[in-house]
């Protein structure tokens, strides 16, 4: 009776969560509607039905699955936010309907307050609906898992659905000044936001309104951080069946030591994530307050530039970029370090300051090779962009600069080319030996495991540390008195192969549907691959097509590296046998 009894209660929670995943996405859209469209009262009035529909419905589930539950105590403990907003709910129906009855009801609680009111709790529904597919498409890979199903391919898909999903959002008449804009340039803006690229084809402060803003904002903080959390627990849940594949996903992007502590990584990314961009928006809100018409839009502005800058996007709503600050120091400063970290990765950030930051902080000697070559190689590029920079522009971009000013700009112009695509100085008025030391960084990008693009710090390190070794007649690659592993060296010349070959075609094709000098087009081709969004200026101006041929060109930028490893990762039949070696001449 008991096991029937318990049957039951699976099946009703099995159908609740079907429902409520449905009432859910109503839910989203109808805050979609009311904020993306303009509607007329009686438009107004429909999404206002609907949302207290919404609203009954989540106090409907929470109280079923209280009744189902056999142990309540527990229940209410898991399901605490749930059993607070009912309370909530319960208490405002309660006095609404007393002050009715007693003809005193306030102001704030007549219509449309009471559904503003309920707005709010429509709003945490949102954050559950993500919750709902992340478990539905979790069912999937394990589904996918069984048929051996490549996980590359579930990756590249999530990141189209989400471009599919954010161009839609772009397009609505209340995300855009005039209400409209073309299918390719949402399309384009939005594939810019989630590969945290960062070209553009209009002007994101000016073209697109505080709701366009918003759904940018939200796709640059999933192509940041949500496709590295999403990845992860995709390999979690893929490693019963393709264990060497999401081992390679982590070895790319978390590396090994975080596999058997998924849970706790995830929490420190996020929290150290979401801490940083908090504590970058406060300190730009505070250096910029008075560059502002008020407190608002300064917030505004600065929480955008801080995930923007964090994630590595380099998306402003500043027309020119950051040249109105190019000698501010401060302002430069907390923007360069937010690219930075960004950059760095999360396995660097974990090995270096360990998992509680403001604790303890652990020794060089005790950080991982990983840690010690994306270091080594970031602070070499850093120094060495800024003084070649310097040097080339001294009598160009920077004549007139006193020696700092000219540092400054030099130091923000090294630090961005790493994938950032921020600026301080007009990127079409460079010198070509300019444009080509940028194109180098942008092609290089930042680390593993961080929001960065590029072929990686550490696959560069990997590669001249393999160049020094047959330079000096070693028959292995050393690096800080660690060996490398042979298969982490090919991996590191395939992924570098492959980028140049990305690269070359990409340009070859642009040049064949645009008129494009062969320098605009390289470096349009390098920022696009290496996801940083350095433009000479070309872009806005592109066809249709030259704009497509640059969003797939983004496309495989952001997920090349990860595609490659999973690539690397698919084992072939094992055979017995082997064939005789013969050496190639080389060289």
């Amino acid at each position: 009776m008991n096991g029937e009894r318990h049957m039951t209660a699976e099946t009703l929670t099995a159908w609740l969560s079907r429902v409520m995943l449905v009432v859910a996405v109503v839910a989203a859209a109808s805050l979609i509607a009311e904020y993306g469209f303009f509607l007329d009262r009686d438009g107004l009035r429909i999404l206002h039905f609907v949302d207290l529909c919404v609203v009954g419905m989540f106090v409907l589930d929470a109280v079923l699955r209280f009744s189902l539950a056999r142990k309540k105590l527990s229940f209410l403990k898991a399901r605490w936010p749930s059993a607070v907003i009912v309370l909530l709910i319960g208490i405002q129906l309660l006095v609404v309907a007393v002050l009715r009855s007693r003809g005193a009801l306030p102001p704030f609680l007549e219509e449309p307050s009471v559904f503003s009111i309920a707005r709010g709790y429509i709003l945490v529904l949102q954050i559950s609906i993500v919750f709902f597919i992340l478990s539905e498409v979790l069912r999937v890979n394990r589904r996918m898992a069984s048929f051996r199903v490549r996980p590359a391919r579930t990756v590249m898909l999530s990141f189209v659905f989400v471009i599919f999903l954010g161009s839609l959002l772009l397009s609505v008449p209340r995300a855009t000044p005039g209400g409209e804009i073309p299918v390719v340039d949402a399309c384009f803006t939005a594939t810019s936001a989630v590969c945290v690229t960062g070209l553009t084809v209009r002007d994101t402060g000016a073209g697109f309104t505080t709701f366009g803003h918003g759904v940018i904002l939200v796709l640059i903080q999933i192509g940041g951080l949500g496709l590295i959390t999403f990845t992860a627990f995709f390999a979690i849940v893929m490693r019963r069946g393709l264990g060497v594949k999401e081992t390679l996903v982590l070895r790319g992007m978390l590396t090994f030591e975080t596999v058997g502590r998924i849970g706790r990584t995830l929490k420190y990314m996020i929290g150290l994530t979401l801490g940083l961009e908090a504590l970058g928006a406060l300190a730009l809100f505070l250096l910029s307050r008075g560059d502002f018409s008020g407190p608002g839009e300064a917030a505004r502005v600065s929480v955008f530039h801080s995930i923007s800058a964090f994630c590595n996007a380099g998306l402003s709503l500043f027309s020119t970029s950051f040249e109105r600050y190019a000698d501010n120091i401060p302002i430069n400063l907390v923007i360069t370090s937010l690219i930075i970290i960004g950059g760095l990765g999360f396995p660097v950030l974990m090995n270096a300051l360990g998992r509680r930051p403001l604790a303890a902080r652990k020794a060089i000697s005790r950080w991982s090779l990983h840690t010690r070559v994306v270091v080594t190689m970031t602070a070499t590029l850093l120094v060495g962009g800024t003084l070649l920079f310097y040097v080339l522009e001294r009598d160009g971009m920077l004549f007139g600069c006193s020696v700092g000013e000219g540092l400054l700009k030099a130091y923000f112009a090294s630090v961005t080319a790493r994938t950032a695509g921020f600026n301080t100085v007009r990127t079409a008025w460079l010198g070509l030996p300019t444009l080509f030391m940028l194109a180098t960084l942008m092609f290089i990008g930042g680390s593993p495991g961080g929001t960065a693009g590029g072929v990686k710090t550490s696959t560069l390190g990997i590669v001249l540390a393999s160049v020094f070794s047959t330079f000096g007649g070693r028959d292995r690659v050393e690096l800080f008195h660690r060996r490398v592993p042979d298969l982490v060296v090919r991996e590191a010349l395939v992924v570098v192969a492959m980028g140049i070959l990305v690269v070359v075609f990409g340009a070859f094709v642009l040049l064949t549907v645009e008129d494009l000098a062969l320098s605009d087009a390289l470096f349009e081709v390098i920022s696009a691959f290496g996801t940083v969004g350095l433009s000479t200026g070309v872009t806005p101006g592109l066809s249709a097509a030259g704009k497509i041929v640059l969003m797939l060109i983004m496309l495989t930028g952001r997920i090349g590296p990860l595609t490659l490893a999973l690539a690397i990762g698919q084992r072939g039949e094992k055979h017995l046998y082997d064939y005789p070696e013969e050496r190639v001449v080389i060289g």
